[in-house]
């Protein structure tokens, strides 16, 4: 079965307009119900709606404007731990 993005953003709208700020918690539990059930077709279906929620309400994970390249800071490893488990089990 293959749902438009039309049908999916109707199906998002009348989600928001009838639960308002509950939508996504509503459509998200719906998609949880379809992956509990191993409905591959309606988990697809409703991922889109709680996107599409998401999207139009601002709700979700912030995504990054600009991903930062990660060779411009050295990598940070906190080796305490690692240091104290190898002082200890050097006492043994």
């Amino acid at each position: 079965m293959v749902v438009s993005d039309a049908e999916i953003a109707r199906m998002a709208g009348e989600m928001i307009e009838k639960y308002g700020a509950q939508a996504p918690r509503l459509a998200t539990e719906r998609l949880n119900e379809m992956i509990d059930r191993g409905n591959k077709t309606g988990r697809d279906i409703w991922a889109c709606v709680v996107h599409e929620i998401h999207d139009r309400l601002g709700a979700g994970p912030k995504r990054p404007t600009s991903v930062p390249d990660w060779r411009s800071s050295p990598a940070r490893l906190d080796c305490a731990p690692f240091a104290a488990a190898a002082y200890a089990m050097s006492l043994l």
